[in-house]
């Protein structure tokens, strides 16, 4: 029961909900110099206190130095921040927002395809639902300690994250520039028919049987490159199509297109030039509907009818 008190706490104070990645951002930052190590203040990592007389042998700083000076005060209290600083900043949020979507694309990618659902909403608004209903499901460990087992609250704990990672899928994973109309009509069709394609081959060729070849699709897929995954899905069905023709539901003809659409751009397009969020983001976003569910049903055993208020039943337009 205390660690459960003590879970529940550590959800609530900011101070102690940061992740492995922001504690190793943290950890560079001081490393560089950027943040006064242990014993030393900040007064102590800048200069001699105004009142200090230079030290025996110090030269009197020129005036073009002190213009440089005042220069740098002028930028840092004008931002907040040094330049440095902020560009390293800027720097370790990108790089904490890629790592953050490839650990929850990975599952996502894993779902059965026949489980995907398209996501026709606002990632923004989705993640500020979320958020919303994580904080005040977890606001009050008194009232509901005893009915949240630890692989529930983790559960739980992870839904800002995975709302966070669907909205980099659907506003960071963009090609350099709009395909031109060939592109764009193939990558449509692709995305049309991979799903279904690769929810046959699910039912014809388990994963265990041929892991390789999902692992290619999955890790396709997370980089955002339907091609990739299609012309390997359609070439382990080509492949194999004596042993299944008379079952699999679809045509010789239909799967031929997909694999030479696949295969065109494969070799048309560099991979920026054809990069396609889309199945990855309706995976991620299936992902959330199945643990945002699980939250529902915790508020409801917390709130009642009140939880409705802050965990609706539905994130987004369907």
């Amino acid at each position: 029961m205390t660690r459960a008190r003590d879970d529940l706490e550590a959800l609530r104070d900011p101070a102690l909900r940061s992740t492995p990645l922001e504690a190793e951002s943290t950890a560079q930052s001081t490393a560089s110099g950027l943040v006064p190590g242990p014993g030393e203040t900040g007064q102590d990592a800048k200069a001699p206190s105004p009142g200090a007389p230079p030290s025996a042998g110090a030269e009197r700083p020129g005036a073009d130095e002190l213009r440089q000076a005042g220069s740098d005060r002028a930028a840092i209290s004008s931002t907040g921040v040094a330049p440095l600083q902020a560009d390293l900043r800027t720097r370790g949020d990108e790089s904490l927002d890629r790592e953050r979507y490839e650990r929850y694309a990975m599952p996502a990618s894993d779902l059965p395809a026949a489980n995907v659902q398209a996501f026709r909403g606002d990632a923004s608004g989705v993640l500020a639902i979320v958020r919303r209903a994580v904080q005040s499901v977890t606001r009050d460990p008194a009232r509901h300690r005893r009915r949240l087992p630890k692989s529930r609250f983790d559960t739980i704990r992870s839904l800002p994250e995975l709302a966070m990672a669907l909205d980099y899928a659907v506003t960071r994973m963009q090609p350099e520039s709009a395909p031109p109309p060939e592109v764009a009509e193939k990558l449509d069709l692709l995305y049309e028919a991979l799903r279904p394609t690769l929810a046959t081959a699910e039912v014809y060729f388990p994963r265990s049987i041929v892991p390789e070849t999902f692992g290619i699709v999955r890790r396709a897929l997370v980089a955002g490159d339907p091609a990739s995954a299609a012309a390997t899905i359609t070439n382990l069905i080509l492949d194999r199509w004596s042993h299944v023709q008379s079952r699999i539901p679809i045509t010789k003809e239909e799967l031929t297109q997909l694999n030479s659409t696949a295969k065109w751009l494969l070799s048309n397009t560099r991979p920026p030039e054809r990069l396609d969020s889309r199945d990855i983001r309706d995976r991620l976003w299936s992902l959330l509907r199945e643990r945002y569910e699980q939250l529902r049903v915790i508020a409801q055993e917390v709130s009642g009818d009140d939880s409705r208020d802050y965990a609706p039943e539905r994130l987004a337009a369907d």
